[in-house]
């Protein structure tokens, strides 16, 4: 049996050029409840299902924002042992039924070999994104990149995200660096590992939940997606890079956080977290969850709309990367 499988609308379309947009499958496992919201979110996409799990509406809503924008999901996720480039929807249903479990890509051998089911972190579905025998995957949707947390140099916990974006050429499309982590430092080591960061329309860094501050400039600004995937192409194509490139595209305004709120919830739920022996693998989930929770379920709805606007503009971004 195969390690491996492409879905064969994932493989078509490479081998004909069209645009394909990779999603992770962690938010499904363990980024997102596994109850159904009951009503619909307050972006209101077309197609959820109130009753329904919020994890698997998410995943269908990020396939359904990818295909309307004019491009081809493929979710990435461990299926019994197997790595699956592209879902069907029988397939994400399980997923979002059976696993509780993320897999990074120092995890991705050990789930293959022992028939495990996972959701794959961005630095795994990176590394699926190059597999496919018809080419590469170029373009990658998800919430917020992982990268050094807080307390770091007490603490040390650095996500695998920024090594796999230091040597993966593929444009990932986020709402910029997770809040609940060290932002500033964590843009330093994309710095260092000579990884491009492009604010989407604005010139300071997205904060996640949170739109632009005045305090952290970003390190570069584009406004179209032609001119992102003109930006590729020179760092993969022209100068040879092998590095990745991050764009950090805004939360809709009406969905936002106040930043000092989440500050102030992180830095709480951090104390009791070391307190509570909390893991470096589970930190994240654990921080995500207590800020939805403290935040009476509005960091839900703000994921919930910042999932969809990054897939919209994965999608264009590709079919941008798509033409000759």
């Amino acid at each position: 049996m195969p390690q491996i499988e492409v879905h064969p609308q994932v493989t078509e379309a490479l081998e004909s050029g069209q645009p394909v947009v990779g999603l992770e499958s962690a938010l499904i496992t363990v980024g997102l409840p596994s109850t159904a919201l009951g009503r619909p979110p307050r972006c209101n996409p077309p197609g959820w299902d109130a009753a329904s799990p919020t994890n698997l509406e998410a995943g269908r809503l990020l396939e359904r924002a990818v295909r309307d924008a004019g491009a081809l999901p493929a979710t990435v996720a461990v299926l019994d042992g197997v790595l699956r480039i592209g879902l069907t929807d029988a397939q994400l249903v399980k997923l979002a039924e059976v696993s509780r479990r993320k897999a990074s890509t120092g995890d991705l051998a050990r789930c293959l070999a022992c028939g495990e089911t996972a959701g794959t972190t961005v630095a795994a579905t990176m590394l699926a994104c190059q597999l496919p025998e018809a080419g590469p995957v170029r373009v990658l949707a998800t919430g917020g990149i992982g990268g050094v947390h807080r307390n770091w140099l007490r603490r040390p916990d650095i996500s695998t995200d920024l090594s796999q974006l230091a040597v993966t050429p593929v444009c990932v499309v986020s709402c910029g660096v997770k809040s609940i982590l060290d932002v500033p430092t964590t843009l330093q080591a994309l710095e260092m590992l000579g990884v491009p960061v492009i604010a989407y329309g604005t010139d300071r860094l997205p904060q996640f939940y949170s739109r632009p501050c005045d305090q952290l400039m970003a390190p570069g600004r584009l406004d179209d997606p032609t001119a992102i995937a003109r930006l590729c192409r020179s760092h993969w194509e022209t100068l040879g890079c092998r590095s990745g490139v991050v764009v950090a595209n805004p939360v809709p305004e009406r969905y936002e956080l106040e930043n000092s709120l989440v500050d102030a919830i992180v830095t709480a739920a951090e104390a009791e977290a070391a307190a509570g022996q909390i893991s470096a693998g589970e930190m994240t989930p654990y921080l995500l969850k207590v800020v939805n929770q403290r935040t009476g379920g509005r960091a839900l709805e703000s994921n919930i709309a910042l999932l969809q606007s990054n897939a919209r503009l994965a999608a264009k971004i590709a079919s941008a990367l798509a033409v000759r």
